[in-house]
């Protein structure tokens, strides 16, 4: 029966008179690591950093994944905000514009049904590119 001590685990303590009959009750010995003044300082950073919740990876999983998709949410209403590149708004007009002329093309000139030399060609890089340039 000890009680609770800075820097060791148990102090001496004296015996009632009726308890163990007079034993001496034995003594920790100090651990010369624990009372050492780096490990000191690293315990009280670690509990520091602990109570302020600074330590990601004692974090539970639910918490992590919902400050993930928050920090996503926040990124995504941040580029909205910001006002389009030149270049962006350049790539936004010929990308409409590929569209209507597609959307066009399909109405006016309905697919005729394909033979299968012609479903080759289709599929050959050199063809694909020669459809886009007539676009």
């Amino acid at each position: 029966m000890g009680q609770w001590g800075r820097g060791r685990q148990w102090q001496t303590h004296i015996p009632d008179a009726g308890s163990n009959s007079g034993l001496i009750e034995p003594k920790k010995l100090p651990n010369p690591v624990r009372e050492s003044k780096t490990h000191q300082e690293l315990h009280r950073e670690l509990l520091f950093s602990h109570r302020r919740g600074l330590l990601p990876e004692h974090k539970p999983e639910l918490q992590k994944v919902l400050e993930t998709r928050r920090f996503k949410q926040l990124k995504q209403q941040q580029e909205s905000q910001r006002p389009l590149t030149d270049l962006e708004e350049e790539l936004r007009k010929r990308h409409r514009m590929l569209e209507q002329v597609c959307a066009s093309q399909s109405f006016t000139n309905p697919a005729p049904a394909a033979t299968g030399s012609e479903t080759v060609e289709g599929n050959t890089p050199k063809t694909a590119e020669r459809m886009r340039q007539n676009l």
